[in-house]
């Protein structure tokens, strides 16, 4: 395993930060709170750049794995961007390796011809498998039922891959967002310009092309939850990071008593702990990440690690940056909040610290019976 960022992948993180510098500055994550966002150009951007092709091999063979998707949800996170580059990768993940038409749904989501939006939170608030409640019974064709909160860009999205429950056990299914017995509900969410959507599904009807995972074949749908938990955790990451930077920044501008505010050792000390912070949550990102792509038996354990330590580590850095900040990173006009929000809205996606410490304590009492018993 090699945890080094390759010459592919920072050249990916340099061309992502550049265009995201140029198109979404700010000041488009501000038009959504201040509701007429419109994400649309910008995602265009993004299939011609082939962003949607990045890390959407679970190979990891397209030149940039999941360590460069990881890369480029931190940049999409520090500019808290309009993006459904990670919903898209994650579905087309699933789709790969399937039969031909699960394959030509890969090919076109990797393409950026068809954007997805994942739907699986529902009103209990569980990232859990076995918590959904959304159904789908078949006769010859999918007929769904079901809400979803907390969905992506629920207005913008071509598609919904709606996790649901069939007789046979969790399905993935794609829902065109214009299909009938479709209603959109726009949230009132702490993050704006995640264009977060309720999304109510009545007699929606499906055919069988528009499975991609099934009972059958609900290994790539698990594993999807893990992919999840990293790409969010360094998106989450990106938006804190930047934070982090603008505070940095700030201190040594900012001057009190003739001197620079970071200059002072309980500043100095403030920062660098956050920093460090950042620079643990980032090397358990890439861990996992790689864990993943090389399918290496604790992959899932490192996506939970990951997770839990990045969601709290994220939370810090940002109350931290501003601290630094004062008064005015709570005012409506300054930028800290922006990347605040996009930053608390990443730490609860495919679960939050609780959630994945949860999972964790699970699996290592597991463990621990497995062990007691062989050696009984």
């Amino acid at each position: 395993m090699d945890l080094e960022i390759t010459a592919d992948q920072a050249s990916l993180r340099t061309v992502a930060d550049d265009l995201l510098d140029a198109r979404a500055p700010l000041a488009l994550a501000r038009s959504f709170l201040e509701g007429a966002g419109d994400p649309s150009a910008l995602w265009k951007e993004f299939a011609q750049l082939g962003w949607y092709g990045v890390g959407s091999d679970p190979g990891g063979e397209d030149g940039f794995g999941l360590p460069g998707l990881c890369l480029l949800a931190a940049s999409i996170g520090g500019h808290a961007a309009p993006s459904l580059v990670a919903d898209t990768v994650i579905v087309s993940r699933i789709a790969a390796g399937g039969d031909a038409v699960r394959g030509r749904w890969a090919q076109l989501l990797a393409d950026g011809d068809v954007t997805v939006a994942f739907a699986h939170l529902e009103s209990t608030g569980s990232w859990n498998l076995d918590a959904i409640s959304a159904r789908a019974s078949r006769s010859g064709t999918y007929v769904v039922n079901g809400t979803k909160v907390g969905v992506h860009h629920g207005l913008h999205a071509g598609m919904f891959a709606v996790t649901v429950v069939t007789d046979d056990g969790p399905a993935l299914l794609l829902v065109p967002r214009d299909a009938p017995g479709v209603h959109i509900d726009q949230e009132r969410s702490i993050d704006p310009s995640s264009g977060s959507c309720t999304v109510h599904l009545s007699d929606v009807t499906v055919g069988p092309e528009c499975v991609l995972a099934s009972a059958e074949s609900a290994g790539p749908l698990s594993s999807a939850f893990d992919v999840g938990a990293v790409v969010s955790a360094a998106e989450a990451l990106g938006a804190a990071s930047r934070c982090l930077d603008m505070a940095v920044a700030y201190s040594q501008e900012r001057k009190q008593y003739g001197r620079a505010i970071g200059s002072f050792q309980a500043l100095q000390h403030l920062l660098a702990e956050r920093h460090v912070l950042r620079e643990t949550a980032w090397s358990a990102i890439l861990y996992a990440a790689a864990a993943i792509d090389d399918g290496l038996e604790e992959s899932s354990e490192a996506s939970s690690v990951a997770k839990a330590h990045t969601a709290r580590a994220t939370r810090q850095i940002t109350e931290g940056a501003m601290q630094v900040f004062g008064g005015i990173a709570f005012t409506w006009e300054h930028d800290a909040h922006l990347l605040a929000r996009r930053a608390l809205a990443a730490e609860q996606r495919f679960g939050d610290a609780v959630h994945h410490q949860r999972v964790l304590s699970k699996r290592l009492a597991t463990r621990g019976r497995t062990v007691t018993t062989h050696v009984a």
